[in-house]
Formats: structure tokens, C-alpha cells, sequence
């Protein structure tokens, strides 16, 4: 662990670009991606960035801002997820066919293998995340209330955790193996636990479903949204530093580790709250040419944001 946690660290600090000044951000340019998106991730190792549209997961070239392929995965995919160290891409598949993963060689944009996932598609799989230091794959089955545990070497289920809300989002702190679970039932949870061992460490209470979470492992920070706002929380204690105003029913969101700005796409209200983590202060409230902003990816290679959306067929590209 302490090898693969070099390898992330020295990624970082080879591939990114020294840590960019904050300026206001502006939108860049839209990207056409054929239809609504939904889930978005980013790999930085390779430029590269992953949406999940219709039954595909569409491949954006970050220096270009093109779409270079389109990669069938079996069924409608919600949710992406990236391992930057084996460039791994890994999309939820539960509406119009059995419930997968699909498991993506980025470089070859083939699909190697698919996981079966014994959950029904009423609500299917609601989250999705990498571990790149511990190579393991997090998946929130809302159906059954668990948080499935996958080892990405042998692409088979080895854990499945009875939560204690319905799991949604999940963030992933991996200097820590912290694993950060989004409940959405009434009142809302953030459940905390420990990736060694896949058992609960705390449950925070919130008074409302949460549903999506970043982490800033530099700062060891974890950002949730619920419902117009995000709560911020301290990795080391696990309670809330504070809580922030955002738009209306906020929705994805992500970290930019160059700068520590945070990110929130507000789905009803076609604008992304724009955080300094490093204050706790609100620097924008950008509106943005999407009626249906969803989830957000930030791109390190390139510092660019990009914005899925629901009810276009474009993906949103911020510039700082």
C-alpha cells in the first residue's frame, strides 16, 4: 500500500502542473457527446476524460476537447470511475439490462470484463469509486442497501456491507483508505469506513439525504452536497467544519487538488457553486449553458471542469 501510495504521490507531482492562482472561472467551450450524461470522471495520467451517455461511455481527448470514441457497455450507464495507476475505467450499467460493471482498458477503450451486480434496476447503482492505492472499486447498491467491495485485480465482488441509509455517492480519501458514503434516505447520513477493513467507523448525521462526495486527501477534507448546500468535513475527527450555501438541489461534485477548489454542479438551478477550500468561501455561483448540470469531473493535466448534463447532449468545460 505504501508503494502504490508513492506511485499516486509522485503522479501528482510529475503530471500536474505546479498549483494554478485562483481566478474566477469562465465557461471554456461545450462539448457535443450525443445525448444526456450522467456520470463523468477524468483520468489525468492519460488526458483523458469518461461520460456515461445512453448505453455508452464516451471518450473526450482533454487537449483537443474532441470526442475520439465510443465505447458500448451492455446497458445505460449511470456512473464512470477511473484507477489512474491502471488506467482502468469502470461504468455502472442497471436500466435495460442485467445489473454490471463494465470494466474498461483505457488503453485500448475495449471492454475486458463485466461484474455482475444482484440488484435490481428500480433504483440500481447509485455511486461509484476508485481506491488507485488498494485497487479496489466501491459501488452503492441502492436497491439492497449495501456498499459492494471489489478487487479490481480479479474484477470479482469480495465484501458487501449492510449500510444503515440508502447508499448514493461515495468519495475516497486514499492516503487514508477513508471511504466516504452519501446516505439519501430521511434524515441523511455520511458513513464513514475504514477501507482495510471494510467496517463503519462513524455515522455523521445530517438532517437531510445527502447525495454525492469529493475528498480532498491534501487537506483531508470531504465535501457532500444536500440538497442546497455542501457540508464540509474533517477527515481526521470526522465532524463538520462547516456547512455552505449552494443553488438549488446540489448535485455532483469534485476537487481541483491544483488549487484546492471545489466544484458543485446545482441541478436545478444550471449554475455550479464554486468553493475555495482552503477558506471555506464561496468564490462564484457560475451560470452555465446546461438545463440539467449533474455530475462534475475535474481534469488535473489540464485544470479544465467538466459539467455532465442530464437534458442536453453537451458536456460543460470550465476554465479557472
Amino acid at each position: 500500500m505504501k508503494k502504490a501510495l508513492l506511485s499516486l504521490a509522485s503522479l501528482l507531482l510529475s503530471t500536474f502542473p505546479l498549483s494554478l492562482q485562483l481566478r474566477a472561472d469562465s465557461v471554456l467551450t461545450t462539448i457535443n457527446v450525443g445525448g444526456g450524461s450522467a456520470g463523468i470522471a477524468a483520468n489525468p495520467r492519460t488526458n483523458k476524460i469518461y461520460v456515461a451517455v445512453n448505453q455508452s461511455v464516451v471518450v473526450i481527448d482533454g487537449k483537443t476537447q474532441q470526442v475520439t470514441a465510443t465505447i458500448n457497455t451492455g446497458g445505460g450507464v449511470n456512473f464512470v470511475a477511473v484507477n489512474v495507476l491502471t488506467n482502468r475505467i469502470y461504468a455502472s450499467s442497471c436500466f435495460g439490462s442485467p445489473c454490471h460493471i463494465a470494466v474498461i482498458n483505457g488503453n485500448t477503450n475495449k471492454v475486458m470484463a463485466n461484474i455482475p451486480i444482484a440488484s435490481g434496476s428500480q433504483i440500481g447503482i447509485q455511486g461509484l469509486a476508485v481506491n488507485p492505492v488498494t485497487g479496489r472499486i466501491y459501488a452503492s447498491d441502492a436497491d439492497n442497501g449495501l456498499l459492494l467491495v471489489i478487487d479490481g485485480k480479479t474484477n470479482t465482488i469480495i465484501d458487501q456491507v449492510f449500510v444503515s441509509s440508502q447508499p448514493g455517492g461515495i468519495g475516497v480519501n486514499p492516503k487514508t483508505n477513508r471511504i466516504y458514503v452519501a446516505g439519501t434516505g430521511f434524515p441523511g447520513l455520511i458513513m464513514v469506513y475504514d477501507g482495510a477493513t471494510d467496517t463503519l467507523i462513524t455515522n455523521v448525521p445530517e438532517d437531510f439525504g445527502v447525495e454525492d462526495a469529493a475528498v480532498n486527501f491534501l487537506l483531508d477534507r470531504v465535501y457532500v452536497t444536500d440538497l442546497d448546500k455542501v457540508i464540509v468535513l474533517d477527515g481526521a475527527s470526522n465532524q463538520e467544519v462547516t456547512r455552505l450555501p449552494a443553488g438549488p438541489f446540489a448535485n455532483g461534485v469534485d476537487v481541483n487538488l491544483l488549487n484546492n477548489k471545489v466544484y458543485v454542479a446545482n441541478t436545478n438551478g444550471g449554475t455550479i457553486t464554486i468553493i475555495d477550500g482552503n477558506t471555506n468561501q464561496i468564490l462564484q455561483t457560475l451560470p452555465v449553458p446546461s438545463s440539467f448540470p449533474a455530475k462534475v469531473a475535474v481534469n488535473l493535466a489540464n485544470g479544465l471542469t467538466y459539467i455532465s448534463d442530464f437534458d442536453t447532449d453537451k458536456v460543460i468545460v470550465l476554465q479557472p
